[in-house]
């Protein structure tokens, strides 16, 4: 993300402000006061907000989209197998494989970038950890249990990565 994303957001008083006009959308009006017109007018640099003609504000998502798409590949990336590649997106899963074997790899992939050996992870442990790379992290906990690449605790309680 860029450096003037962050620092736009940075500030306690003008991220609280930022999260305002997403919450409120058009109902959002300026904010009183010369510190807080002075917060608007550093949202409104940093292309996070934009002030409309008839006085009301509105956060624009594709700010971050455009930093997203500008930002330089992360390594996460560059540790992701060739057949997988297609699967990633700016080291985030964006789709999973139809094909059995192709799954069972990326699957693998997962479990032995995310989990340590030895370790024994809870349950919100492994969602955190799968939510790094894909919103539905039932989804990839479920296919990674049924692979017999995580081992489910018989109480449910815990998880660990099969050796």
């Amino acid at each position: 993300m860029s450096q003037q994303l962050l620092a736009a957001l940075a500030d306690p008083e003008r991220l609280k402000l930022y999260a305002s006009i997403v919450r409120f959308g058009d109902a959002a009006e300026a904010p009183a006061g010369k510190a807080g017109q002075k917060h608007l007018a550093r949202l409104v640099k940093a292309g996070l907000v934009q002030a409309l003609p008839d006085g009301t504000l509105r956060a624009d998502a594709e700010v971050f989209r455009k930093a997203l798409a500008a930002a330089p590949k992360t390594e996460a990336d560059g540790d992701v197998p060739q057949q997988l590649k297609p699967f990633f997106e700016q080291g985030r899963l964006r789709s999973m494989p139809m094909r059995p074997a192709v799954r069972q790899a990326l699957l693998a992939h997962l479990t032995h970038t995310l989990f340590e050996a030895a370790r024994t992870y809870t349950e919100p442990e492994v969602n955190a950890a799968f939510r790094t790379v894909h919103d539905d992290s039932a989804m990839l906990r479920r296919y990674c249990a049924e692979a017999g690449l995580l081992v489910r605790a018989k109480d449910g309680s815990s998880y660990q990565r099969a050796a």
